[in-house]
């Protein structure tokens, strides 16, 4: 495998000025096949190698000399928020050579034009797909695009928009792809009319075993041939202890939550005899008791469990507590993470070994099924083994329960390939947001030209022209779009539709539940909109069913269904609405955690996702001309966005005054902005001299602007 030194590499001297700085000092076999393959030529490209094999550098090279040499912008697409972020705190770097980075996620109806004066826009897929929908003016000039973590695309719920996604940017500049598993990688480069680079070196060798007991010994099997015992009694646990024990750390994937947290547990309890830096993990600590957005119970369960050296994670923590647990575990503080899938799909966190302890996991959308990881998963999670600068090799294992599965497994993850990328175009709601999206960015367009863009899809040609014309008839007859002379363009309700970033089918759904309520509850419309298909889901228990049913205190906009799985989603929605009704009535967070066994990431998930329907059904019903009913909605919306009942809405319009403030300072006879500027000393002696002083200044300016 081919190394360059900077010197060599016939690099740009503003790049080899900036990578000098991060201390890099050659470029690594995947870099200079790229570099090779016509990077600073600035070709399409599809690049495949392992985790960690330095492929942002590889877009960082390619972006900054487009604009230098080229002109133009740059974006870099991520499926993540947390990705995104953390790509646009890596690329500040390049703002010494006169470059601005920025970063854009969520907020789906703006258009987001502060942007034209950055040059690289980090975003998400979701995100760009909107902004193309509101024709963000300085999208015309972005010329180069990177699409990060490609094998997304093939994902059942956001592959359609990636796709998407993909097909403008190659209608548009240069298209540089990234991926460390693309099953049918010369396929998907030969659509993206791309280059395919594809490197197998790894910065760290990884070996591949599987484990399972027998009698009172843990037997690991590997790959190479080499089978290794230890004595002891639980698989798992014994052999993270052992890694731990040697001065590695420990990424473990279990199928579930509870099954997550309950290991966690276990495995603290044996982490006594571990040298642990006591006086950090103090100050780790800390800073989780000190968080805003979660539970107390939550903190102070992980509070304990930090100071055993473990943690465990997953999408129901909240935001601030996964960032504190992922921090600690790259400064070497923490020794083990228990976590979900998710997480390997997710930030840069490797480890010295990687364990797999389930196969198999609950498929949420089909009840009672279950069904096994892919090839793919597996890669993505044992893409994690092997920390560099720190391991000298890293080790993935798989543990088995019996010997049906011993060689079940050896033969899937070990000899199988990883599985091609298919498009998630075709299903109804995908296509037909597709749709709406290509009529939103281009404007009014003939049948045969939409066609044209639809058949630059993955899917067959044959299937893009059923899909369209059944499309085009459904979206016709539901008010979205008009056919006139084989010229199809966007209606009002179509054009807000599509803004709004809401699939079609949540949108129908929501404008018959407006034509259908004959009067405001609350209840009602928040069930209808957690009813669509963009609306969050949770679990939902027998007694939790029964004991909702009981509570129902008016009638629903959504008639019970008949079919089982659609009765699932139905009481889900039912939960969301009573979570979401309970937010609203200022129930303290604490209680809805524990009241619907949810965590606080489950929660802001929740809270944001009504937020954004609340704000939408508002919308639609404004454009659908339903004037009776915007004061009543606008009101729940704000109410959701901001947890509080329908009298402390003036306060929180000042900046700094949350839910619990304006609480505080209600109750005590400040019940408006202009109550806060009149009364200083009392908001002061409330809330503190300093806050209190803010506040009186922010709610000043705040009037200040209302009577311009």
């Amino acid at each position: 495998m081919k190394w360059l030194s900077l010197n060599e590499s016939g690099l740009p001297e503003y790049i080899v000025k900036v990578l000098s700085r991060r201390g890099i000092t050659s470029l690594n076999p995947a870099q200079v096949t790229a570099l090779e393959s016509g990077l600073l030529q600035w070709k399409n490209m599809l690049i495949t190698s392992p985790t960690a094999s330095g492929k942002t550098l590889i877009a960082e090279i390619g972006m900054v000399t487009h604009i230098k040499e080229r002109g133009g912008k740059a974006v870099y697409v991520t499926p993540l928020r947390a990705l995104a972020s953390e790509k646009a705190r890596e690329f500040k770097d390049w703002e010494e050579i006169g470059l601005k980075v920025g970063l854009t996620s969520g907020e789906y109806d703006t258009d987001d034009a502060y942007l034209k004066d950055y040059d690289i826009i980090v975003t998400t897929y979701e995100k760009l797909d909107s902004l193309y929908r509101h024709r963000a003016a300085w999208l015309k000039d972005v010329n180069y695009f990177v699409l990060d973590e490609l094998h997304y695309m093939g994902d059942t719920d956001r592959g359609g928009v990636i796709e998407s996604v993909a097909i403008r940017a190659k209608r548009s500049g240069s298209v540089l792809t990234l991926s460390a598993t693309v099953g049918n990688a010369e396929e998907i480069a030969k659509w993206l009319r791309a280059v395919l680079v594809s490197v197998a070196w790894r910065p760290v060798p990884l070996r591949e075993a599987v484990m399972y007991k027998s009698g009172k010994q843990i037997v690991l099997e590997y790959k190479d041939g080499e089978v290794r015992r230890i004595s002891g009694d639980d698989p798992v646990i014994t052999y993270a202890l052992d890694v731990i024990y040697k001065g590695g750390q420990v990424l473990i994937f279990r199928s579930s939550r509870r099954y997550a947290e309950t290991l966690a547990f276990k495995l603290a309890e044996r982490t006594t005899f571990v040298k642990l830096e006591k006086n950090e993990l103090e100050k780790v600590k800390e800073r989780i008791l000190e968080l805003e957005d979660s539970g107390t119970e939550e903190k102070e369960t992980m509070a304990s469990l930090v100071m055993k050296g473990v943690a465990y994670h997953h999408a129901g923590l909240s935001r601030g507590m996964r960032e504190i647990i992922e921090d600690s575990f790259r400064r070497r503080l923490l020794k083990a993470i228990v976590a979900t899938p998710t997480l390997a799909a997710g930030v840069n966190l490797p480890a010295r070994a990687v364990i797999i302890a389930d196969i198999s996991r609950f498929n949420r959308r089909v009840l009672g099924y279950r069904e096994e990881i892919s090839v793919t998963e597996y890669r993505q999670m044992a893409g994690r083994a092997g920390r560099p600068g720190f391991d000298r090799e890293g080790e993935a294992v798989v543990f088995v329960r019996d010997s049906d599965e011993l060689e079940y497994v050896k033969s899937k993850f070990w000899k199988s390939e990883v599985e091609p990328i298919q498009s998630r175009l075709g299903s109804e709601a995908s296509f037909y947001s597709f749709i709406l999206s290509i009529l939103s960015s281009e404007g009014k367009l003939r049948k045969e030209d939409l066609l044209k863009i639809a058949s630059e899809s993955l899917l067959p040609h044959v299937l893009v022209k059923k899909y369209l014309n059944e499309g085009l008839e459904w979206l016709e007859d539901h008010g979205f779009i008009r056919v006139v002379d084989d010229e199809v363009s966007l209606t009002k309700l179509g054009s807000r539709v599509s803004d709004l970033y809401l699939n079609p089918f949540s949108a129908n759904v929501l404008k018959e539940a407006l034509e259908n309520a004959d009067e405001d509850c609350e209840l009602a419309y928040l069930h209808a909109m957690a009813y669509t298909p963009d609306g969050p889901v949770v679990a939902v228990s027998k007694a939790e069913e029964d004991e909702m049913l009981d509570e129902l205190d008016c009638d629903l906009l959504i008639g019970e269904p008949y079919d089982e799985v659609e009765m699932e989603n139905y009481l889900s929605a039912l939960k969301v609405a009573f979570i979401t009704r309970d937010w609203i009535e200022e129930k303290e967070e604490d209680y809805i955690l524990k009241k619907y066994s949810i965590g606080s990431g489950d929660l802001r998930t929740i809270i944001d996702a009504m937020d954004w329907l609340s704000y939408s059904t508002y919308h639609l019903a404004k454009v659908l001309e339903m004037d009776d009913k915007l004061d009543f909605l606008m009101k729940l919306h704000e109410r959701v966005a901001e947890g509080v009942k329908e009298e402390l809405l003036g306060l929180v319009k000042i900046k700094g005054i949350g839910r619990k403030r304006a609480r505080l300072i209600y109750n005590a006879g400040i019940r408006k902005p202009e109550d806060i500027v009149m009364n200083p000393e009392k908001v002061k002696s409330l809330l503190g001299e300093k806050l209190g002083e803010q506040i009186v200044r922010r709610a000043g300016e705040f009037l200040s602007n209302l009577t311009r």
